[in-house]
């Protein structure tokens, strides 16, 4: 989803000039946050409410408000726009076509329409954020580690223990994962159904704990829970940004698929 479709076109403005109790008094008029100061057709600043408040009324917008702000193109994705709203610690973003201005980007907005991409089940996000970081990631060529997880025998565990059972699995699987990820460098999401997708920026030692704590079985309820895994390398995979997205998903799931089949294999050889 691109800004161009939530961000709002009625932006009000104001003159450098202006004092900062008219500011105030346009910003209680319009019941908004924030004004676009404007001089000469071009944007210089924006004074926010908190600007006004921390200001002396008598002084004039050009002392209170915020120069050169943060703007965004309307033809950049939502996800662009919530990491620069974290990063920048702001709560709005001006949306500019080059030197044009076509509107206000706000954090409520934004989180609003994330919202619609969250997991109500595992409180993750869903496959479109995974997707767009992974997408980017590969277009900065930054290399990183795609590690997918899939519990197996997940239809057999409905069926024997019943739905409801079958959703603490995932749950309990989900909050494994997000206490494993660091919020500095790990990217997760459920992928679907009852599979995960996990990216990594960590070093190699890290991901190789990541991988043993996960692989390591669950006991819920007396029932033993495993996961398939997968992994691949973006610093070891041959020709690693010559593929897509889509296709080192796909290869690092026949990966997991791989070493499901490998220990059904094998516990059936240890049980004859």
């Amino acid at each position: 989803m691109k800004v161009s479709e939530i961000m709002t076109t009625s932006v009000h403005t104001i003159t450098s000039g202006r004092s900062v109790s008219y500011a105030a008094e346009q910003m209680n008029e319009w019941k908004i946050g924030s004004l676009i100061v404007v001089d000469h057709d071009q944007v210089q600043g924006i004074i926010t409410s908190r600007d006004v408040r921390s200001s002396h009324p008598n002084r004039i917008v050009a002392d209170a408000m915020t120069p050169n702000p943060v703007t965004i193109s309307p033809d950049h994705d939502i996800w662009d726009a919530y990491r620069m709203l974290t990063e920048n610690q702001i709560e709005r973003i001006l949306v500019m076509d080059k030197t044009e201005m076509k509107g206000l980007v706000t954090r409520e907005e934004v989180m609003r329409k994330l919202a619609e991409f969250m997991d109500s089940h595992t409180g993750l996000y869903r496959a479109p954020y995974i997707q767009y970081i992974g997408e980017e990631f590969l277009k900065q060529r930054q290399p990183f580690h795609l590690i997918f997880v899939d519990i197996n025998d997940f239809g057999r565990i409905n069926k024997e223990y019943g739905h409801p059972f079958g959703d603490d699995v995932i749950r309990t699987l989900s909050q494994r994962l997000s206490a494993l990820a660091k919020e500095k460098y790990d990217y997760l999401c459920r992928y679907a159904g009852d599979e995960f997708v996990l990216i990594s920026l960590a070093d190699q030692e890290q991901v190789e704990e990541y991988l043993e704590e996960i692989g390591r079985p669950m006991v819920l309820e007396g029932v033993s829970i495993s996961v398939a895994v997968g992994h691949v390398d973006g610093c070891k995979e041959p020709d690693f940004f010559s593929h897509s997205l889509k296709e080192l998903l796909r290869k690092v799931s026949l990966i997991s698929s791989y070493n499901k089949q490998f220990k059904e294999e094998y516990a059936a050889s240890i049980n004859r």
